[in-house]
């Protein structure tokens, strides 16, 4: 169940990035430090070829109905969907990224700023596979 308490703890980390000049951030696993979970409040997606790539659901992020309605498309379009550990470094080498959720619908990512190393994204358009799931 969603409620506006599941957003609480993501607005000040926000603001942060803000100020940083960052337009959202996103949470790595607490054990490795290393795998995507989510992006503030909603899910992210990595494309690379045909297969798309997004964090497994393990109860330590919502599961969303945007995310589970794209799933579905992406696999009734003919990509691999993985639902599993997505690394930072598999993220960063990704032909595209997005995001969806409630209030982000389908949104694709432009860059991604890790470690100070930026990634970026179809110049910053909209990607193919955005599109078409969108």
């Amino acid at each position: 169940v969603k409620s506006v308490g599941n957003y609480a703890p993501v607005l000040q980390a926000q603001v942060l990035a803000k100020k940083g000049g960052y337009s959202d951030l996103m949470y790595l696993d607490a054990v490795h430090n290393k795998y995507v979970e989510e992006v503030s409040s909603c899910n992210v997606f990595a494309v690379k070829g045909k297969t798309i790539t997004t964090p497994a659901l393990k109860g330590t992020i919502l599961p969303g109905v945007t995310r589970r309605s794209v799933i579905q498309l992406a696999r009734d379009n003919g990509f691999e969907v993985i639902e599993g550990d997505l690394e930072v470094d598999a993220l960063l080498n990704a032909d595209e990224v997005f995001c969806t959720g409630t209030a982000v619908v389908l949104s694709p990512v432009g860059s991604i700023t890790y470690k100070g190393k930026k990634s970026e994204y179809k110049g910053g358009e909209v990607g193919e596979v955005s599109q078409l799931l969108y």
